[in-house]
């Protein structure tokens, strides 16, 4: 009987906990607030990538940025409460999957094999899609 007990406070103890962490906001995913601040997301982790264009997915979950003067691509994803980034090269990709805006990214990396970026419509989809094979 007494083990029931400990076992019961025990949840109701995890539970509350749970609820706090909700509460306070603890369970926010991270999001990448501008185009800007994946810029400078890159660039902390990469010193020597130089930032050209580059588009902020519809729900700011994702960011891809050119290089300039290469054909490099950094890539900004949030990733729970963190930003995680890559940067790699169009050979580096296995293969993209458009779907509408959506473009699935299938990568060589066994550390990311996956990623999904929705963007605004299918024409911007479509020429990130060129940029990512080496098309363009």
């Amino acid at each position: 009987m007494t083990s029931l007990i400990i076992i019961l406070v025990s949840a109701a103890a995890i539970s509350a906990l749970i609820a706090l962490n909700a509460w306070i906001g603890g369970w926010t995913p991270s999001r990448i607030e501008t185009l800007d601040a994946a810029i400078d997301q890159i660039r902390q982790d990469s010193l020597s990538f130089a930032a050209g264009d580059g588009q902020l997915s519809r729900d700011q979950r994702a960011a891809l940025v050119c290089e300039a003067g290469s054909d490099r691509i950094g890539l900004v994803l949030a990733q729970g409460d963190i930003l995680l980034t890559r940067i790699f090269h169009p050979d580096d990709i296995a293969r993209v999957v458009p779907d509408g805006a959506t473009l699935a990214i299938r990568f060589r990396d066994f550390t990311l094999p996956n990623a999904s970026i929705a963007f605004d419509d299918e024409a911007i989809a479509a020429q990130w899609q060129a940029r990512l094979t080496g098309a363009e």
